[in-house]
Order: C-alpha cells, then structure tokens, then sequence
C-alpha cells in the first residue's frame, strides 16, 4: 500500500461481483422498503499508517472510495424488522491520497505524484486487484442499525471472507433516504494479505487499517 515503483495500466473497470444477489432485491415485494446507494454521496475511507524503524522516511496515506455500489433493504413488518444489505466496491476505483482528504484526515507529510502513483501500483498488486476485483460487505441481520446496536457483517476482501460486528448510526434526513456511518479498523494479515514493506521491513505498511463512512442510500419506487 505504499512506496513508489513505476506507475502500470489499470486493468479495465470491473462489473458487479459474480456472486452479487440481484435477484433478491429485484424481487422486493412492494410492502418493503428497498434502498439503493448514492454512490455520488457516499465514501469510505481507509487510513494507511507508515510502520518500522525507518518509518519517517516514508508516508501515511488516506486511500478512499466513491465507487460504492449496491442495496439495503427493509422488512415490511414493523413490529419485527427485517433488514438486509449488500455493498461493493470495486478496488481499481480506489483514489489514494484526494488532497482534500489528506487534509481532513489530518496527514503531516506531502507524497508527490509519483510516491501517489507507486502507492496505489504497489496497492492493486498487494490486493491481486486483477484476481479480485471488489471489497464487499453483507448482513442479513442489519435491523439493530435502526436502534445504533452492533450489527453482524461479512467483509470480503481479497477471496477472504470475515465476520464483524459493527456499530454504525443510521439517521433519515428525509423520508425518501438513509445515511449510514460508522467507523471500524481491521488487520491485512485476516484477509491473507501481506502488508507492504522494503528494506526488510524496516519501512512498512502497519498491518491495522482504520476505516470510516458515510453511506447514503435513498429509496427506490
């Protein structure tokens, strides 16, 4: 996730992943409520800490999607709550290092372009990006959302799929809309993947990722 080597093509945007429900929330009775991501509001970031005992030479980074696709979906009992959710990202849409984000993240150093461009290429190879295209997360069990209690969830990342419970706040600006936020961290090493690192680790990615969002998700007829 960071350090600079030649900048490479980015393989072409992916579609949707292979194994992405459409089917059930094409099939929604009209009794539900079926939300579909905003995904020009919606954004996740992740911060990406500098490790090792060179660690002033290099970078922290703030890596962010605005790519964020997908579906929620409410239960149309009320006394009992059903909620589902399934969410993507497609990784070779990941910026790294908005500079408006590098600000609000509060990030003291200043990468040039090509630090930028080495660290998303040494990104996309660490994540086999080509091998697996999209970050996902689903719950079948997302109502405690609605009432700020920890929700179960599957993250899939990099052919690996995790079990976490998150606690984020839903609030409805308006009638027709949900915005979700929350804030967790999790380890590269729990998804198989090997944290970046040069010099014999001496300059590093530390293995913790940081991660906050605001997910809005307005309702669909």
């Amino acid at each position: 996730l960071s350090g600079c080597m030649l900048h490479q093509e980015e393989p072409a945007k992916p579609q949707r992943p292979a194994n992405f429900p459409t089917e059930i929330y094409a099939g929604a009775d009209k009794q539900s409520s079926l939300y579909q991501l905003d995904s020009s509001l919606s954004t996740v970031r992740i911060k990406v800490l500098r490790g090792g005992l060179m660690a002033k030479l290099g970078h922290d980074h703030i890596v962010a999607s605005r790519d964020i696709q997908g579906y929620l979906l409410l239960g149309s009992n009320s006394a009992e709550r059903s909620c589902r959710a399934d969410f993507y990202a497609p990784i070779n849409q990941l910026i790294v290092d908005d500079p408006t984000l590098r600000v609000e993240a509060n990030l003291s150093t200043t990468p040039s372009a090509n630090d930028i461009a080495g660290t998303k290429t040494n990104m996309l190879i660490s994540l086999q990006a080509d091998q697996f295209p999209f970050l996902q997360l689903h719950s079948v069990d997302c109502a405690g959302a609605l009432n700020e209690e920890p929700v179960s969830t599957t993250i899939s990342l990099h052919g690996v799929s995790r079990e976490q419970l998150l606690q984020m706040t839903v609030t409805r600006p308006d009638a027709e809309s949900l915005v979700i936020s929350g804030r967790f961290a999790i380890l590269q090493s729990d998804f198989g993947i090997e944290p970046f690192s040069v010099f014999n680790g001496l300059l590093k990615v530390e293995d913790r990722l940081d991660i906050s969002y605001q997910i809005v998700a307005r309702k669909k007829d």
